[in-house]
């Protein structure tokens, strides 16, 4: 009779550590659960202000330096949308062609916005460049793509100053529109339910606006005047 009791009592005390080992194990924390995204303000934040320009000549300078400022870092990116992919955009200088940023950004920031057009956004770089063989005039062309797999749109408007010189006759009711320099005038199309009537030619007004660039001069849609 003693030999049944204890052989109860050691089934109930094997039973009882097998069931606080069990508890013990479920309270652990899974190794693989992921840290929660970075959302737009807690990047910019912490983002370096920095021109696609200024990434494409740094890598033509010194590619090793380049690598080291550019990639693994959070940045605020000014550039011009070379094109899309199925769900990025390829950000460039309008001067540059060799290295990109593949930036990744939701679906309904790419809905808004149009190839060549001039955009800040910001977002995570990985420490991947892609090399990519493009043709051009049947001659191969090497670009390199570093990669912004997270990414929000931050600017998608502009301000500029210029002198209208009237309405461009074959674009209405685009005017045309001198800005600094430029060997080109410009087109600026007024957005609905701006007054264009009391605009007149050499007048220089201040604007908002989206920028495109359609070669040989930008394009600006949308047009606010602001002053």
């Amino acid at each position: 009779m003693k030999k049944m009791v204890a052989l109860l009592l050691a089934a109930v005390m094997c039973l009882s550590l097998a069931a606080c080992g069990s508890n013990e194990h479920t309270d652990v924390p899974q190794e693989n659960e992921t840290q929660a995204q970075a959302t737009k303000d807690e990047l910019l934040a912490q983002a370096k202000e920095v021109d696609a320009n200024d990434i494409n000549n740094a890598c033509y300078e010194n590619l090793v330096k380049a690598k080291s400022d550019y990639c693994n870092q959070t940045l605020q990116l000014t550039g011009m949308i070379k094109t899309f992919g199925d769900n990025y955009v390829e950000l460039t200088g309008v001067n540059a062609a060799k290295y990109l940023v593949d930036v990744y950004l939701p679906e309904e920031e790419l809905l808004k916005l149009k190839s060549g057009q001039s955009i800040v956004v910001v977002g995570q770089t990985t420490d991947e460049i892609k090399k990519e063989t493009v043709n051009i005039a049947g001659m191969p062309w090497d670009t390199n793509h570093l990669q912004m797999p997270v990414a929000y749109l931050v600017k998608d408007t502009f301000e500029f100053t210029g002198v209208l010189k009237g309405p461009n006759t074959s674009n209405a009711p685009a005017f045309n529109i001198e800005i600094g320099k430029s060997n080109y005038w410009m087109l600026i199309y007024f957005a609905d339910g701006v007054d264009t009537s009391t605009l007149e030619r050499d007048q220089k007004i201040t604007f908002s606006a989206k920028a495109i660039y359609e070669n040989p001069s930008w394009h600006y849609y949308d047009a606010q005047i602001i002053g």
